[in-house]
């Protein structure tokens, strides 16, 4: 018993000399002593001027602790610090450093950083320069303390991003709890990292690769590959696009980047829910797929769509072009095509696009083929192209009500659908409003029409009609009823009526205004009378772009 209780004693006694030991060692190795040989061989590996606080020393750890480091920005950018932190780990050779007063620094860990980036209108980022100088100005005794300017691993823990751009033009976006380590990071070779973080408005990054050798002349276009994963990322809060675009989504990607330091390539897919292409357009309920091929040069900032398949439901269109960006605006000369895609899928995504149908209808049925050219900044794009719609119903709407004083004359009735067998025209979209060129619709049993028009960013509609008859159905059993009427009125009445009665469409998409030119009806004899029921086809087909 007396020895069980010797042998404790002893290991009791061992203990109280270790805890000396660490206290005299950590007391009389003055670590803030190293502090400024530290600082300079970070700016010297860096390029940049580091500072470090007060410096001390943890046995147990084998770390420094200096506070409130901070490293410069490039003044070309800021006069702020490009990061600034709590705090920074710098792990070292605990041995070397008792015995021989060496400091061989092996990583770094960076408590609560705050970092800041910011974009140059030429397309240079404020760390683009980090490292640059620091090659040629590498002293010995930097290299004593960081041997190739290499080190075990770096990690930054909880930090947070700030990106902005020069001049600044919007409110910078704010990334938070980022945490990145790199293993083996060397300024000559490639190394290892992983970085995680947290978006404005609930969404997360996750991104994994290799990186390096740094680009001595611009770290912006050092060699990378990467997996890249974005899950439930708000378009606009993140930054991807500006709200004055009118574009809004909620968004998960998943990419594969790989780039040589001149080209980068970037395959992958996105998946975007409550997507909204219009400033005047709601979120769409359909969601929309993505599989997308990149090609970038890095140092031009153009691009090319290798190839881009849009999937909404089973909806299909093909995306191919390229894009340019200058400054702060992104420019593209692209071509999107969709043949014969089923309305039924892309009626849920209308409204995204500030498409609204008359009240209490729906398309049914049919088809969609359009092949568009989208051109310019993304800020103000111009899209045109044909549209075609063929065999598809206007569920809800009873044109044969509409027209209701020629129901009553003939006693024909439609039904409360009406079947649209073809409509097509020239689509001009931009910021000055809607354009729709050469717009030709066939209604069966009722006739078609002819004409062009415009739809205002205000939403004010004008429009400009041929609507003809049909020799049967609704239309002909009209034209004959018309031709009945007594003497020479009767009969220009039903000739012209054939051949075509104009139409004009004003008001508002909210409320537009039919007025047909009654003074062609009867020779000039009447020419105020107004007749809203005739037009009812021009009202069908308003709906189509009512906005």
């Amino acid at each position: 018993m007396a020895q069980i209780k010797r042998g404790w004693m002893i290991l009791a006694a061992v203990i109280v000399l270790v805890l000396v030991g660490v206290f005299a060692i950590s007391h009389l190795l003055d670590a803030d002593t190293y502090r400024n040989r530290i600082e300079k061989a970070l700016s010297d590996a860096l390029g940049r001027t580091v500072q470090l606080g007060h410096l001390d020393f943890s046995l147990f750890s084998g770390n420094l602790v200096a506070e409130s480091p901070t490293i410069a920005d490039d003044t070309a950018f800021s006069n702020q610090p490009f990061l600034s932190a709590k705090d920074v780990r710098i792990g070292v050779a605990v041995m070397p450093l008792l015995l021989h007063r060496e400091i061989h620094i092996q990583g770094f860990t960076i408590d609560d950083p705050k970092i800041t980036l910011i974009r140059a209108e030429n397309g240079t980022w404020n760390y683009s320069s980090i490292g640059g100088e620091g090659k040629a100005k590498t002293s010995q005794d930097t290299n004593d303390l960081i041997p190739n300017l290499t080190v075990n691993k770096i990690d930054i823990v909880n930090g947070t991003v700030t990106v902005g751009t020069l001049p600044q033009q919007r409110q910078p976006h704010v990334y938070t709890d980022l945490n990145l380590h790199a293993q083996d990071f060397s300024f000559s070779k490639s190394f290892p990292f992983t970085l995680g973080g947290k978006l404005p408005a609930g969404g997360s990054l996750d991104v994994s690769g290799n990186a390096g050798p740094l680009n001595q002349h611009d770290a912006s276009l050092t060699p990378l590959t990467a997996q890249i994963a974005l899950k439930h990322a708000d378009l606009v809060s993140a930054g991807f696009v500006e709200p004055s675009q009118g574009i809004a989504g909620i968004a998960d990607l998943d990419s594969k980047i790989v780039s040589n330091g001149q080209t980068a390539q970037a395959d992958g897919t996105l998946h975007v829910t409550q997507l909204k292409l219009a400033a005047n357009g709601t979120p769409s309920s359909q969601p929309v797929d993505l599989k997308f091929s990149l090609l970038q040069n890095l140092q031009s900032l153009s691009g090319t769509i290798t190839s881009a398949n849009l999937q909404i439901g089973k909806a299909a269109l093909a995306l191919t072009g390229t894009y340019q960006t200058r400054g702060n605006v992104m420019s593209t000369e692209s071509h999107v095509d969709g043949r014969n895609m089923p309305i039924d899928q892309l009626v849920a995504f209308l409204p995204s696009l500030g498409i609204q149908l008359p009240s209490g209808s729906k398309l049914q049925g049919g088809t969609l083929t359009t092949a568009l050219n989208i051109s310019g900044p993304a800020n103000a794009l111009v899209i045109t192209g044909p549209v075609q719609v063929a065999n598809t119903q206007l569920a809800g709407f009873d044109l044969g009500q509409k027209l209701s004083s020629i129901q009553s004359f003939t006693g024909a009735k439609t039904g409360s659908n009406t079947t649209i067998q073809t409509l097509s025209t020239n689509l001009r979209y931009a910021s000055d409003g809607i354009q729709t060129n050469n717009l030709v619709a066939v209604v069966p049993g009722l006739g078609s029409a002819t004409g062009s028009g415009s739809i205002s960013p205000s939403n004010a509609l004008n429009y400009r009609l041929l609507i003809k008859l049909s020799s049967s159905g609704v239309g002909g059993l009209a034209t004959q009823a018309m031709s009945l009427l007594p003497g020479a009125f009767g009969s220009t009445v039903s000739q012209t009526t054939a051949n075509g009665i104009p139409v004009t469409i004003s008001g508002t998409t909210a409320n537009p205004i039919f007025t047909p030119d009654m003074s062609k009806l009867i020779g000039g004899a009447v020419t105020q009378q107004k007749n809203t029921q005739t037009n009812s086809i021009g009202k069908a087909l308003s709906g189509l772009f009512h906005r």
